[in-house]
Formats: structure tokens, C-alpha cells, sequence
């Protein structure tokens, strides 16, 4: 109908990659933005958390890790919910589906930002192979991330470090551009879909 709408297009990613720090290997694309009826605009983005923010990346007293296979992953803090109850905090992407999003007051990271306005589904990584899919039990989570799963902006390309730990973004670098496509606009459908 000619609406402003804003489509994710994620490639499955481990969350383990580049150290947990990400990767920049999905699509973001702004459908009829301030460019007019029947514009695209395509932006790299990440929909997937790094493990930097993995409870089991957390380095122990003793030495080594929580999970030892994430040994190699650069930790930052922690996020997450203990969906199925070990004790650990289980690292959570956003859902495939649609979503209302509204502009978040104050932004975030210094930088205008999106929150949904509903509560958001996510799935999570119980077993902790850095994966979303089946095999992790009690993986839907319908109420742990609230609406705390936004749309901002990331670290640059060349730093190689997305800073999402469920939220979508796309490289600081580009987030000029991104929100120079959505204009003025405040309120705006965000659809997620997972491909390859």
C-alpha cells in the first residue's frame, strides 16, 4: 500500500563468530522510505547476538570460561534469561515475524534508536552451540525480552564488532544513511524473515 516498511533478512550466523563479536552478514532493507513509492534502500545489518554477551563466555576466577567453547570469545557483559533453568543465562534473537516499532525516546548508544511497542518473542540458545533451532529445549521465549530487542546502531565495519546482543543493527557508519532513508518517520512495521 505504499507504507514505509522495514524488512530483515537474516542469514543464520553462529553467535561464536569473530569471537563473539558478530557479523554483519544479514540484510536490512527500507521499503518505500523518504526516496518515494517503490524504493528500496539495502543495508548490512546483524539480527543475531554475538557471544560476547553470553553468560557462558564469562571468564571464571579460577581461569577459563563458563562454557569452555567459548574460549575464544572476547566477553563484554552479561544478557540474557534462564529460560530453561540451569543457571545460566541463555543468549536470545529476535523471532522471524512482524513487529511495530517506534521511535525510543532518548535513543540509544547516542544515536536515534526503535523499540517495539509490543512485547517481542525471542528464541533462545539453551544448549549453548551459538545456534537457534530445535535443538535447544524450551528455545521460545514469550515473554523474557520485553521489548528490549531494538533497532539501533552498531560499531563501525572496519571494528568488526556489531554490539548486538538481540538487537538488530546496522554498522555506525551506515546509520546516518539508514535513518536518513526512514526520514522523519517515527512508527514503522519491522518484518524478520529467515532465509539461508
Amino acid at each position: 500500500e505504499g507504507r514505509l516498511t522495514v524488512v530483515g533478512l537474516r542469514r543464520d550466523t553462529s553467535t561464536l563468530l569473530n569471537q563473539g563479536r558478530g557479523k554483519y552478514d544479514d540484510d536490512i532493507v527500507v521499503l518505500n522510505g523518504v526516496a518515494g513509492l517503490h524504493s528500496v534502500r539495502v543495508f548490512p545489518a546483524c539480527t543475531e547476538p554475538g557471544a560476547q554477551y553470553a553468560h557462558r563466555a564469562k571468564p571464571l576466577a579460577a581461569g577459563g570460561r563458563v562454557d569452555p567453547r567459548y574460549s575464544d570469545v572476547r566477553f563484554k557483559k552479561l544478557e540474557g534469561v534462564d529460560v530453561n533453568k540451569d543457571g545460566i543465562l541463555d543468549a536470545g534473537r529476535l523471532r522471524a515475524g512482524s513487529y511495530l516499532f517506534s521511535e525510543k525516546d532518548g535513543g540509544y548508544m547516542d544515536a536515534r534508536a526503535f523499540q517495539s511497542l509490543d512485547a517481542q518473542v525471542a528464541e533462545r540458545d539453551t544448549n549453548g552451540d551459538g545456534r537457534f533451532n530445535a535443538s535447544d529445549s524450551n528455545r521460545i521465549d514469550l515473554k523474557g525480552a520485553g521489548t528490549s530487542m531494538y533497532i539501533h546502531r552498531g560499531g563501525a565495519q572496519v571494528t568488526r564488532n556489531t554490539w548486538s546482543a538481540g538487537c538488530q543493527t546496522i554498522p555506525d557508519n551506515l546509520f546516518v544513511h539508514f535513518l536518513a532513508s526512514l526520514g522523519r518517520v517515527k512508527t514503522f512495521y519491522y518484518v524478520l524473515i529467515d532465509g539461508d
